[in-house]
């Protein structure tokens, strides 16, 4: 749905014409361009962002998407701060593209033929081969984030938008940033993400385009369960109309094991060589890379590590932003043009490694070097050995986790779960898990805007922290400490030792 904004000018050069879309942090606006004469889109962060490390971070972070120029990926123009109805805000101007969504595309169109997933697949791979090559990792592919300009071809969006605003929000639903319907299970646990996971998550939107649906559907937990333990159904099983170089290729990309996964730039060439009619191909083309036998693949899949409560924590960890509704994602809160999309940069990339080497292009990314620092290639961290330095259950990690998952449970649809994560002498004080869930009927969401952060005495954890609680009537930002003890060998919730509450909206 578009709304008429009277053209409002804004950073003195652009003329913002009407409202395209609006998020759970974001809205985006059709702009114009008065110095270079070119229509634009515009995205522009909620005031109460711009004074935070968020609004940071998606400035900065735009200007490292501003490094790409590739075909496949939506050019990102500008990035700053400006006046906008009289409060400062973070803004990015990119590229417009009236072309909708591949998310469309699927819901209008069905199930695509085999040749267009193909042809789709190759160029979104090109763009990210361009990408990985400059050390940016996209982190949040999926079909909504692939737009489509007048030709057809496809654009991925959002480049550098998923790293600035995660580790931050979760809604009522618990489903987060980089949705779980397509995220890799790397993503899923906390760990190191990589250009290996950008090709997961490619994977699952080349199984959604050629089966009309995604490998793993239901609740935001069981969806993160089912990527970190369940082998996918084939999708020729899901009724997709390819062959089987096509499906085993998408299945070699949702592998578990990020080591086991082809490249972007393998993946390109083979999607390119299945979107090539027969007739047309080389006489000897070189032999494709074997496919891993699904035996082989069923022996090398690890046993899943998380679960329950755990996997809660790792969802907040990656961030929440994304609403689940019925049988798909979309953007909290969101109304979008069905004709006229700008691309969402809700969610900016990550600064990695370069595609198959050490020495990188610079990377913007805080999650491994700083913004400014050079990419490179670390040797990946084997799950197991992330999992085992997660197992320490008296950790400062975590703790600083229960409190996390705590209030993802209490902003879920079933806060009642909150109650879990409270100790025994909490609960007696409380006096019922009615009185304890009752505080949160009107908690929309909430976001972490610093820590948590634990410090860890004996059997005693303090973990303080600064949350931004939208309530249906009012937005409250909290500064907190939880102290937390350890009862059962866990980490539980046992006293609020001080809060401050102000309200910023109302």
């Amino acid at each position: 749905m578009m709304r008429d904004t009277g053209e409002i000018r804004f950073a003195r050069r652009f003329v913002l014409e009407r409202q395209l879309g609006a998020g759970g942090m974001a809205r985006v606006f059709l702009g114009r361009d008065e110095v270079l004469g070119r229509r634009v889109a515009v995205k522009i962060l909620y005031p109460y962002y711009s004074d935070t490390e968020i609004g940071a971070r998606f400035r900065r972070e735009g200007r490292t998407a501003a490094r790409l120029s590739h075909r496949n990926i939506v050019q990102v123009y500008d990035a700053g701060e400006a006046e906008f109805e009289g409060r400062q805000v973070s803004y990015i101007v990119m590229e417009y593209l009236p072309g909708g969504d591949l998310k469309e595309l699927i819901q209008r169109d069905g199930r695509l033929p085999e040749r267009e997933v193909a042809r789709i697949g190759s160029e979104l791979a090109a763009g990210l081969v361009h990408a990985h090559e400059h050390g940016i990792v996209h982190r949040d592919i999926k079909p909504l984030n692939v737009l489509m300009d007048a030709e057809g071809h496809p654009k991925l969006s959002d480049f550098g938008i998923a790293h600035a605003l995660d580790f931050t929000q979760f809604t009522r639903t618990g489903s987060f940033l980089g949705t779980a319907l397509y995220a890799p299970p790397e993503q899923l646990r906390g760990e190191r993400v990589t250009h290996k996971s950008d090709v997961y998550s490619l994977g699952v939107t080349l199984y959604h385009a050629a089966a009309g649906a995604p490998p793993f559907e239901g609740s935001p937990l069981s969806v993160a369960r089912k990527h970190e333990s369940e082998p996918p159904p084939p999708p020729r099983e899901r009724g997709a109309p390819i062959g089987a170089e096509l499906e085993a290729l998408i299945l070699e990309c949702l592998e578990k094991d990020p080591g086991r996964r082809p490249d972007a730039a393998a993946v390109r060439r083979r999607l390119m060589e299945i979107s090539t009619p027969p007739a047309s191909r080389p006489a000897a083309p070189p032999p494709p890379e074997r496919p891993v036998p699904r035996e082989e693949r069923k022996r090398s899949r690890r046993p899943a590590v998380l679960a329950g409560a755990a996997l809660v924590a790792l969802l907040v960890g990656f961030g929440a932003y994304a609403l689940l509704a019925g049988d798909g994602f979309q953007e909290a809160g969101e109304t979008r043009a069905p004709a006229e999309q700008a691309q969402r940069p809700e969610e900016p990339a990550e600064s990695a490694p370069p595609e198959g080497g050490p020495a990188g292009a610079p990377s913007t990314r805080q999650e491994e070097p700083e913004p400014g620092a050079a990419g490179r290639e670390d040797p990946e961290t084997p799950p197991e050995e992330t999992a085992g330095e997660r197992a320490s259950p008296l950790s400062a990690e975590a703790a600083e986790r229960a409190v996390r998952e705590m209030y993802l449970a209490a902003a879920s649809d079933d806060p009642g779960s909150s109650w879990d994560y409270l100790s025994g002498r909490f609960r007696q004080q409380v006096g019922s898990r009615e009185a304890w869930t009752g505080q949160f009927d009107t908690l929309e969401r909430i976001e972490f805007l610093r820590g948590p952060e634990a410090e860890v005495s004996g059997d005693t954890a303090r973990v303080s922290f600064v949350t931004l609680a939208r309530h249906t009537d009012r937005t409250e930002q909290n500064t907190a400490t939880w102290v937390l003890i350890s009862e059962g060998g866990v980490w539980k919730l046992d006293e609020l030792a001080a809060i401050q509450t102000r309200v910023v909206e109302s």
